[in-house]
């Protein structure tokens, strides 16, 4: 994981990590101190990533670009689900640019977008499989 190694400190000491897609947003993120993130370098997560976040025991925080879909974040979600807190950043006010990381926007608006993340808790969990059997 993009940036794990640089950042262990801080990821411990802040009590969260910031999982993002690509290797830029960690280091956008790193330009202006917060030295909470790393890359997964896609949407897809391994297992072999989700054991080493779920290992960190910290607070785990969902960041992809604004293309992916809610219903795929949530999909990263449960992989923590009941394991470790895991909250989602969503751009429900348009903040964003159609392919955009979170971390592409200037500082406020992360701030703003990171202060209103959304914690994935039982009623998530329960629209995740909801919209699953839908399908």
């Amino acid at each position: 994981m993009y940036g794990l190694w640089e950042h262990y400190k801080s990821i411990k000491k802040v009590g969260y990590v910031t999982v993002f897609e690509a290797e830029k947003s960690v280091l956008k993120r790193d330009s202006l101190l917060d030295e909470s993130g790393v890359a997964i370098s896609g949407k897809n997560i391994t297992d072999e990533q989700v054991r080493i976040l779920i290992g960190l025991n910290v607070d785990i925080v969902i960041a992809m670009d604004k293309d992916v879909s809610l219903q795929e974040v949530r999909f990263l979600c449960e992989k923590f689900y009941r394991i470790r807190n895991v909250y989602y950043i969503i751009d429900k006010e348009g903040l964003l640019g159609e392919k955009d990381s979170p971390a592409d926007a200037r500082d406020y608006i992360y701030q703003k977008l990171f202060k209103n993340k959304k914690k994935y808790d039982e009623t998530e969990h329960r629209k995740y499989l909801n919209e699953l059997s839908n399908k």
